[in-house]
């Protein structure tokens, strides 16, 4: 004989409406990944990863392919590892942050963070291991 067996009524999803807080990177500002060059060009309330991640991008953008920076991140895996190591234990920090409730002045900032964080790890984990294939990528000349 068969019996109907109820599923619980799913919870709903409650709108948080109060005062939101802002959620700091942990192990994006690791000492390791701090760059003179970096500290003069950007603010210091942004963290270490993304300095690197701006100027690249924009050393990238501008064709600069040999320039000091770049040349660390295509000739240095250990300190790319770095890089990407650092977004991936902050992402993973951003999860558990969005899947506990207990703290939900805290979610939104998580996701914020989790958003830049994942976009970061897939930059420095796309860039390849030398110039001629960075420029060759991008389809562009070389100077």
């Amino acid at each position: 004989m068969l019996q109907v067996i109820k599923a619980p009524l799913p919870k709903l999803a409650s709108v948080y409406g109060g005062p939101h807080c802002q959620l700091e990177f942990t192990s994006c500002w690791t000492k390791r990944l701090n760059n003179p060059l970096l500290n003069s060009l950007y603010k210091s309330s942004i963290c270490y990863t993304e300095r690197w991640y701006l100027e690249t991008r924009r050393l990238i953008n501008d064709e600069l392919w040999y320039h000091p920076l770049i040349t660390t991140l295509l000739k240095d895996q250990e300190f790319k590892s770095m890089l990407v190591t650092s977004a991936f234990i902050d992402g993973a920090l951003m999860r558990s942050v969005i899947n506990d409730d207990a703290y939900p002045e805290y979610q939104l900032s998580a996701a914020i963070n989790l958003k830049k964080l994942n976009q970061w790890c897939s930059f420095f984990v796309s860039l390849p291991h030398s110039h001629e294939t960075l420029s060759d990528l991008n389809g562009q000349s070389r100077s």
